[in-house]
C-alpha cells in the first residue's frame, strides 16, 4: 500500500474518531441540551412614591456623592449565594453587569435627584464646596438560598456628613431581605431593586423632614406650628388643625432654639 493510500485512511480514521466523540459528547448532554450561557444583571432606579405634603423643597444645599464602599466579599461581578453563615458560592453564569459598589452608589444618586430635595447633587464639585456630601457602605447583596427557600438581601448603610465631618444624617436600611418565591436569578434581582426603591422612600421622606427642621431651625420659626396639623396628601392642610403638641424630640434631632444638635446614638 502507498504511502498516499495510508495517509488518507489515516485521515478518515481520525475524521470519524472526531465524529463519534461530538455525537457522544451531545449525548452526555442530553442531546438537543444548549450550553449554559453567562446571564448579566443590573439595578437601576425606579420610580418612588413620595407624599412630601409639607416639604420645602428644593433645600439650597449642594450635595457631593461619594463612592459607597463595599465590603470586600461583594466586590465583585459574580453574584453571591449564601448557603449557611459561614458558607458562600458565587456564581459564574450569573454576574453583575457592573460591580455592586459603581451599582449601588449610581442607583442612591438617580434615587436622591429624582425627590428633588436639594439644588445641586453631583458626583464632584469643580469650582465650589459642597454643603454635605452623601456616603455610604454595602454590607451585603447576596441571595440567601437553604434549598427549598430564597431570600434577596441588600444591607446598605448611607449618611450625610457636614464640613466638619459630622453626621447630619444616617440611614440604614430596614427592611433588608425579602422572599423570592422562584429560583431564577431574576426575580432575586427583581426583589433587591424593590428592596432599594422601597428604603430610598423612607429614606426621602425622613430626610426631607430633617431639612425641613433645620430650614426652620435657621430661620427662628415656630417648629410647633410648622410640624403640626393634619395633611390631606395633596400639599394643604386641612382647616381644621390638630392642637395635639408635636414631640420636638426624636431619636435623631433635639430642637434646642435656633440650633439643630444632632443627637449621638448610645
Amino acid at each position: 500500500m502507498s504511502s498516499r493510500a495510508r495517509n488518507r485512511r489515516l485521515w478518515l480514521l481520525l475524521v470519524l474518531l472526531a465524529m463519534a466523540a461530538n455525537w457522544s459528547c451531545a449525548q452526555l448532554l442530553g442531546g438537543g441540551a444548549k450550553i449554559r450561557s453567562r446571564r448579566k444583571f443590573i439595578i437601576e432606579a425606579e420610580q418612588m412614591r413620595l407624599n412630601l405634603p409639607a416639604s420645602e423643597r428644593p433645600y439650597q444645599l449642594r450635595v457631593q456623592i461619594e463612592d459607597f464602599s463595599v465590603s470586600p466579599l461583594y466586590d465583585r461581578n459574580q453574584m453571591i449565594f449564601r448557603l449557611t453563615s459561614e458558607e458562600i458560592e458565587d456564581d459564574s453564569y450569573n454576574q453583575w453587569a457592573v460591580r455592586p459598589g459603581d451599582m449601588i452608589t449610581n442607583a442612591v444618586a438617580d434615587h436622591l435627584r429624582r425627590a428633588g430635595l436639594f439644588t445641586d447633587v453631583r458626583e464632584d464639585f469643580v469650582n465650589a464646596n459642597p454643603d454635605l456630601t452623601l456616603t455610604g457602605t454595602i454590607d451585603a447583596i447576596e441571595r440567601y438560598d437553604s434549598g427549598d427557600r430564597w431570600f434577596a438581601r441588600l444591607a446598605v448603610t448611607m449618611q450625610l456628613v457636614d464640613n466638619q465631618n459630622q453626621i447630619f444624617w444616617q440611614h440604614r436600611f430596614d427592611p433588608n431581605e425579602i422572599e423570592v418565591h422562584d429560583p431564577d436569578m431574576v426575580f432575586t434581582v427583581q426583589a433587591l431593586r424593590g428592596l432599594l426603591r422601597e428604603n430610598m422612600e423612607t429614606a426621602m421622606k425622613d430626610l426631607d423632614r430633617a431639612l425641613l427642621i433645620r430650614k426652620a431651625s435657621l430661620e427662628g420659626r415656630d417648629l410647633t406650628d410648622l410640624l403640626q396639623g393634619n395633611d390631606n396628601g395633596n400639599g394643604v392642610h386641612d382647616a381644621q388643625q390638630d392642637t395635639t403638641q408635636v414631640q420636638l424630640e426624636t431619636e435623631d434631632y433635639k430642637i434646642l432654639p435656633g440650633k439643630l444638635v444632632p443627637e449621638e446614638r448610645p
